[in-house]
């Protein structure tokens, strides 16, 4: 059978419309798929708000400024397109679609389908009280203060990550375009490989090993300009090459064969860089336990994948391995948990650092003071763990490795959370008079008063996944249809050995003493965020490098480089991923909470 080709023009709800232009306006190669990855914690929160406010649920923008603009073309090149930008209301998208073919005379041209069912905000009470949820860990699954849906909490979402069988379903029944909610990522890509290679969802190894390399296929390309290029460590390369470099970045496209190798690939006369390198670093992307990478459909063991760049612009990726999904899905909550404020404030001159320092307490300090001379001491202050004064430019995120010398010039931000949203505009008004009875050289950075807004609170749990039952509503089709994940085979995660001990010092080749070099030099990095849980993969360049960063970049010295970042109880983990001279670091407790809720700059 031949190759089957899936592009990925979106990695998040903010990507550039604009890529989808690359796949459809190229006659070569000719693609099967175009996906289309939009949804991210944020989002979810987002929706969850405009839902609320009888406002739409889903990404309007999929409609607006890709479907619309670009459907001759995707009808002409008789290409299918599968995206979550349902969001919560993946119905109301499919309904929006179909009107809009109906106004231009194509009703009878297209089939979209809708798949829902991850939504599982109304059952979330029924739930509980029977005991369908778990506590989730983001190493091994269960039992963690982490994360977890508290019993009075209001929610504004609760989404159970869903596979890609309900995909495979809907293209069995002749849909053009799917639109899902919440599923997992590479289910955009693993639910038309299953289709089109007939497949089977269970737990027997060859379907297993079939799911793992398709999975591992849709991870790479999901984010998009990521795996060719994008936060790429050797930015240059990517920056200036040829084609217009960043302002003409090249997407992914995937080759996947029938036996479960694939390659990636970029369109021709496009920026960006598609190397081993490249690819490597985006396959390790936001990964925790490398030999149990968690999926609804399967786990994938990527501790053996071997990449092998078979001809300029292409890289060949093969030894993915599958193990049984466990028997629960994971969710994720969503809950407004007050509001929020950030002001940004340049500070110029000499002393620049000791005067931000200095003037972001002082904002802090006089706006609860008013707030309590204005609510009478009722109203509590804004407390220390709501508060951050953050100074940029003067490396303050770089912890222990930064070359500290006293700047001239620092951007101040001062973020703060409460419960009610009049002590933040308290803060609000008074930030701008600190323009005229502060320290001299500064000036607000935006226009305007800063607005507070609601903050966000996204939390993990796990639900029992016969629990959750997806179901696929096609054009024309009277019912919508029921697609029960399977249960048989499945097993809890066996995490492989966590922290890795290396005995003994790493023998020099002879001759040659001791000496030191920039780890850069020696290897390439990328770090992805799972809620309050970071990864740093760490790749050597050559594998002759691997023993010298085994022995010598542990746990502890990562510990040691961003403990300013890690919360008590914090730990951090290492795993090995020999097949591409790797090892992945996991450091939980270290963003802030998550990027929903986190004060800090990298939210």
């Amino acid at each position: 059978m031949k190759p089957v080709k899936i592009a990925c023009y979106s990695a998040f709800w903010g990507d550039s419309a604009s890529a989808v232009k690359q796949f459809l306006e190229n006659d070569e190669p000719r693609l099967d798929y175009v996906v289309a990855d939009y949804l991210a914690e944020l989002t979810m929160g987002l929706l969850a708000r405009f839902s609320a406010q009888s406002k739409k649920g889903y990404i309007s923008e999929f409609l607006d400024l890709v479907l619309a603009p670009y459907l001759d073309l995707i009808l002409k090149k008789r290409i299918k397109i599968v995206t979550n930008a349902g969001g919560l209301d993946p119905v109301g998208l499919k309904q929006a679609i179909e009107e809009h073919l109906q106004k231009r005379g194509l009703g009878n041209r297209l089939k979209v389908a809708a798949i829902y069912g991850d939504n599982i905000l109304s059952d979330r009470e029924s739930l509980q009280r029977e005991g369908a949820f778990e506590k989730f860990d983001p190493l091994s699954g269960a039992s963690t203060e982490e994360a977890g849906i508290e019993e009075s909490g209001k929610l504004l979402s609760l989404n159970a990550y869903t596979g890609a069988e309900p995909i495979t379903e809907a293209l069995k029944q002749s849909a053009d375009i799917v639109v899902t909610g919440r599923c997992v990522d590479s289910a955009l890509v693993v639910g038309p490989l299953a289709y089109e290679y007939g497949w089977k969802y269970t737990a027997v190894q060859e379907d297993l090993d079939r799911l793992a390399s398709a999975s591992l296929a849709g991870h790479i390309i999901e984010c998009g300009a990521q795996a060719t290029g994008g936060n790429f460590t050797d930015w240059k390369k990517s920056a200036c090459s040829p084609d217009g470099g960043w302002s003409n970045m090249g997407y992914p496209i995937l080759t996947f064969n029938e036996d479960s190798t694939f390659s990636i690939s970029k369109p021709e006369r496009t920026g960006g860089v598609v190397t081993c390198n490249s690819v490597c670093e985006q396959m390790l992307y936001e990964v925790l336990d490398p030999e149990n990478y968690v999926l609804p459909d399967v786990l994938i063991d990527m501790s053996q994948v071997r990449l092998e760049q078979t001809s300029l612009g292409v890289v060949t990726v093969r030894g993915a391995k599958g193990k049984p999904p466990t028997p629960w899905l994971k969710c994720t909550a969503v809950e407004q948990k007050g509001f929020r404020i950030s002001v940004d404030i340049l500070v110029c001159g000499e002393e620049a650092e000791s005067k931000a320092k200095t003037l972001g307490r002082a904002i802090i300090d006089r706006t609860n003071a008013l707030a309590a001379e204005r609510f009478s001491g009722t109203m509590s202050p804004i407390l220390p763990s709501d508060a951050a004064v953050m100074l940029i430019g003067n490396e303050s995120s770089l912890g222990t490795s930064t070359h500290r010398t006293e700047r001239r010039e620092i951007a101040l931000r001062v973020a703060a959370r409460h419960a009610d949203r009049k002590v933040l505009d308290i803060l609000s008004k008074e930030a701008a008079s600190f323009l005229t009875n502060s320290c001299p050289g500064i000036c607000l950075l935006t226009s305007g008063r800063a607005k507070a807004s609601p903050n966000f609170v996204a939390s993990s749990t796990l639900i029992s996944r016969e629990r959750v039952v997806p179901k696929v509503q096609t054009t024309g089709a009277t019912w919508p249809k029921s697609v029960p994940l399977f249960t048989d085979g499945c097993r809890l995660v066996e995490p492989a050995p966590g922290l890795i001990q290396v005995s003994g010092g790493v023998s020099l080749p002879h001759g040659q003493g001791p000496t030191q070099v920039r780890l850069h030099d020696v290897a390439i990095g990328r770090s992805g965020d799972k809620g309050d849980t970071a990864n740093i993969a760490i790749i050597a360049r050559d594998s002759s490098y691997y023993q010298y960063i085994l022995d010598q970049v542990t746990p502890e010295v990562i510990f040691s480089q961003f403990s300013h970042f890690i919360a008590s109880g914090g730990t951090v983990t290492r795993f090995e991923v020999p097949g591409v001279s790797a090892v992945n670091f996991v450091l939980t407790r270290s963003l802030g909470g998550g990027g929903l809720s986190s004060l800090r700059l990298d939210r």
